[in-house]
């Protein structure tokens, strides 16, 4: 049985195929809190830590493929968009002077990280292609509902290909 057949009281992230951006169609990004507001961290809050933890490394399995066979449209990465929204997630109200700063930091240097992400997924072997974004979602899904789970893990196919 799939994962996303035992979510049914869990909210299942989802590609957004309909979306005419590539970057718009990842499963973690999804409507903001104000209309016509793009968020690019739209993952449910639940799983404990290493199910969260397990679905994070999935999404980012998600994203570094993405940034394989996308890029980074006009020089600009999403991943410090994805960050930014990660941290701003539980904050709507004015930032401090200090608050603006760490967030241009963090803003800062995951664009940077992002630049050198693309690079390395372009001319590094590092097993990406072996595993279907369907399989790595499934993974995600299952993290997301795994309250219980005491060991992180990778994807099993991962594993295999690390042996």
């Amino acid at each position: 049985m799939k994962v996303t057949q035992q979510l049914a009281a869990a909210p299942a992230l989802q590609f957004n195929n309909r979306k005419v951006e590539p970057l718009h169609r990842l499963p973690f990004v999804g409507r903001g809190t104000h209309p016509y507001q793009l968020c690019f961290w739209t993952v449910p809050k639940t799983g404990g830590y290493a199910g969260g933890n397990n679905a994070g490394r999935g999404l980012a399995r998600i994203y570094l493929k993405y940034l394989k066979q996308h890029g980074r449209p006009e020089g600009l990465g999403a991943l410090q968009w994805i960050v930014r929204d990660m941290f701003d997630s539980d904050s709507d109200g004015p930032r401090t002077p200090e608050q603006s700063a760490r967030r241009g930091q963090v803003v800062g240097f995951f664009d940077e990280l992002d630049a050198w992400l693309h690079a390395a997924v372009c001319h590094l072997e590092g097993g990406l292609d072996r595993q279907s974004n369907e399989a790595l979602l499934d993974y995600v899904n299952a993290g997301l509902i795994d309250e219980q789970a005491s060991v992180i893990s990778r994807p099993r196919k991962a594993r295999r290909a690390q042996s």
